[in-house]
């Protein structure tokens, strides 16, 4: 539904409030996740589906960073792949990387996370993405700037308390889930510059809207799938 253009600033505030509140950070999956006591293979379902997420992030940044036509839209975007490929570190603290650090701490054997059959909406959810990538820069950043960095740090939050209250685990293992709960706040104030620089006109506003309520649509929906898949919700 479009909305009825207000001031970038102010517009930026209302949907940072809206992302709050969505179902996707409040989900019921999340809380009972953070619970504990989940058993090994509940963990090792949540992660097998997860990867594949995020494997495809940076391929998101990547395709706004070579389709905004503002130079610095694309330094933002640059500076942020930056630190999701960990370049001034080492390829091997890539965030992928260091999702393989978790996933082989609760059992994966070398490659396995390849090879896991993937439900319909973990499939989706990349689907969907890549296809606003196609079809607007200006929708794809609404989906990565408020649809992921401004939501992950309250959801990843639930994440690694249901994960440490769950099993015994090295901390470097869970480097992943703490670098993004810290990173990502960090991430999504860079965004915030380009969507105040874009958001003057309605027609912009829609866009960034429905790419962040798209994203988080998709993300309650994978939420909704492994709630069914690893409680039986």
């Amino acid at each position: 539904m479009a909305i009825t253009r207000v001031e970038p600033v102010e517009f930026v505030r209302r949907l940072r409030e809206e992302v709050k509140t969505h179902r996707a950070v409040t989900h019921p999956f999340l809380t009972r996740f953070a619970a504990g006591g989940l058993a090994r293979w509940q963990l090792w379902g949540y992660g097998s589906q997860h990867y594949y997420l995020v494997g495809f992030f940076t391929a998101y940044l990547e395709a706004i960073a070579n389709r905004t036509p503002d130079a610095q839209v694309r330094a933002l975007v640059r500076d942020i792949l930056e630190d999701e490929y960990m370049r001034r570190q080492s390829f091997e603290r890539s965030h992928p990387a260091l999702y393989r650090r978790f996933l082989r701490a609760i059992g994966f054997s070398e490659g396995e996370w390849d090879q896991i059959p993937l439900l319909p909406a973990t499939r989706t959810f990349v689907t969907l993405h890549l296809d606003m990538t196609l079809r607007s820069w200006l929708e794809a950043l609404g989906a990565v700037g408020p649809g992921h960095e401004w939501a992950i740090p309250p959801m990843f939050g639930h994440l690694l308390q249901g994960i440490e209250r769950s099993v015994p685990i090295a901390p470097e293992a869970l480097e992943y889930f703490r670098l993004h709960i810290d990173l990502d706040v960090k991430h999504g104030k860079l965004l915030e510059q380009g969507l105040v620089r874009w958001a003057e006109s309605e027609e912009h506003q829609d866009l960034i809207r429905r790419g962040a309520q798209r994203s988080l649509e998709a993300r309650a929906s994978f939420w909704d799938a492994l709630g069914q898949q690893l409680f039986g919700d």
